[in-house]
């Protein structure tokens, strides 16, 4: 069972990802999580001098690492992942990026996403991704400036689908405060990879096209919210009993 997260940056995907999995842990289920990685939300804010720095520094360097190994493990079986190629260069025809560099990073990023994407379904009964297809395509969409819904929609068909789709919600004024605070928090390194705030904030309308799309498409999707303990907790009860029984009712009659 896959269950993939979507929304804005700053909606708290991340956060409710690795709070589902751990309740699910604790439930007995065995579940991975595969998240995206940004250093500013894994350590605390330290004098820069200090000996975080060099911690701080050293998950800068995992960044830049960590989508070359990725590729190169791909490359190692350039037959038995094919597969992940081919989702990256069909992605690109539908969503095309505006430069040549964009092109070669969004290649390798949905490459390896695919890659993560079949390795997890077959690690754990329950994979967890705080963002995945649907949030690929977002991004595709957003920088190809669409206003034809055609093609974001032949990109939905085309990505492999998900058991449980859960778009993470917040408010615009609380997007952009925690927006404002991850981008002061950033190093240099890490802001190359990251969206300015007026590109990160567009994307809000992008994914309620998306929503649509997917609703039109039969997909069922479920709203959380991760604003504070208590919208996070009532999200996390609603979500968690809706994946056991999801859950049971798939592995219902398995040996």
């Amino acid at each position: 069972m896959i269950i993939e997260l979507f929304g804005p940056p700053g909606a708290g995907k991340t956060t409710f990802a690795r709070a589902l999995a751990a309740r699910l842990r604790e439930r007995g289920h065995l579940a991975e999580l595969r998240l995206s990685y940004r250093p500013t939300e894994r350590l605390p804010v330290v004098d820069p001098c200090g000996a975080a720095a060099g911690r701080y520094l050293n998950a800068e360097i995992h960044r830049l690492s960590r989508p070359l190994l990725e590729i190169l493990t791909i490359a190692r079986h350039p037959l038995a992942n094919s597969r992940d190629v081919k989702t990256a260069v069909h992605l690109l025809r539908l969503l095309p990026p505006t430069n040549l560099f964009a092109s070669i990073k969004n290649s390798q990023y949905i490459s390896r996403l695919s890659h993560a994407w079949y390795e997890m379904s077959r690690a754990a009964p329950i994979a967890l991704f705080d963002q995945a297809f649907v949030q690929a395509v977002c991004s595709l969409a957003l920088r190809a400036a669409l206003a034809n819904d055609t093609p974001i929609a032949d990109a939905l068909d085309y990505v492999p689908k998900s058991d449980l789709l859960i778009r993470l919600e917040a408010p615009l004024e609380l997007l952009k405060a925690r927006l404002h605070d991850r981008w002061r928090l950033q190093g240099t390194v890490e802001q190359l990879f990251e969206s300015d705030l007026k590109t990160s904030l567009a994307s809000i309308p992008m994914i309620d096209r998306l929503h649509n799309l997917l609703l039109q498409r039969g997909r069922s999707v479920l709203s959380a919210s991760s604003l504070d303990q208590r919208s996070l907790g009532e999200s996390l009860n609603m979500i968690e009993k809706e994946v056991i029984g999801r859950f049971k009712t798939n592995h219902r009659g398995a040996p």
